[in-house]
């Protein structure tokens, strides 16, 4: 039994000399890590967005539950901030399933915002997403809907680029329904840049 043992300790003692070698491997070049040794640079801005135009498209429905659908409506709006690469016009498709008599209920859509000095993005937009919930405020005939988004830079300067924020919009329904007839939003976020 001692033999045995005696023969295996002397074949791994074979394995481990004939792995070593004068040279030892790096698992990573030196060279090969420059690239993930970057580190983001985050970036703050804050601002505030209106309408400038009249909503259009998209579809409004009252549906049998109560509930008001509004589906895609394309609204433009003026994003007013103290970072050029977010000051701009932002274009957005606008969706939400309100209570007719509350006027509370989620809100959704995509946007584009286009800088107002291309020179600063190189030509780049950023194009995202937003989301958040709409509740009755204690002022009559207001709403208040913090949306959180995110969003991609594309093209030019910012291509590749992450921005998040957070808004809180103050919705006015001054009609005749809980649709909502102005808002404005101030918010503030972060991008990522390399």
């Amino acid at each position: 039994m001692k033999t045995f043992f005696v023969a295996i300790l002397f074949v791994l003692l074979g394995f481990v000399f004939l792995s070593c070698s004068d040279q030892s491997l790096s698992p990573v070049a030196p060279i090969d890590q420059q690239g993930s040794l970057k580190k983001a640079v985050i970036t703050n801005f804050t601002y505030i967005d209106y309408p400038i135009a009249e909503p259009s498209g998209g579809e409004i429905t009252l549906t049998p539950g109560g509930k008001w659908q509004v589906k895609k409506i394309k609204v433009v709006e003026k994003f007013a901030s103290s970072d050029p690469l977010f000051d701009g016009i932002m274009e957005h498709y606008l969706s939400l399933t309100v209570d007719a008599v509350t006027g509370e209920g989620p809100c959704h859509g995509n946007w584009t915002l286009t800088p107002t000095d291309p020179t600063k993005t190189g030509g780049g937009v950023w194009e995202g997403t937003y989301e958040g919930y709409r509740s009755k405020s204690s002022v009559s005939g207001e709403w208040t809907l913090p949306l959180k988004a995110e969003a991609h830079g594309k093209g030019g300067t910012i291509n590749g680029m992450q921005s998040f924020s957070t808004v809180t919009l103050t919705v006015r329904a001054d009609g005749p329904t809980t649709l909502p007839t102005s808002w404005i939003g101030v918010g503030e976020g972060f991008y990522k840049s390399h």
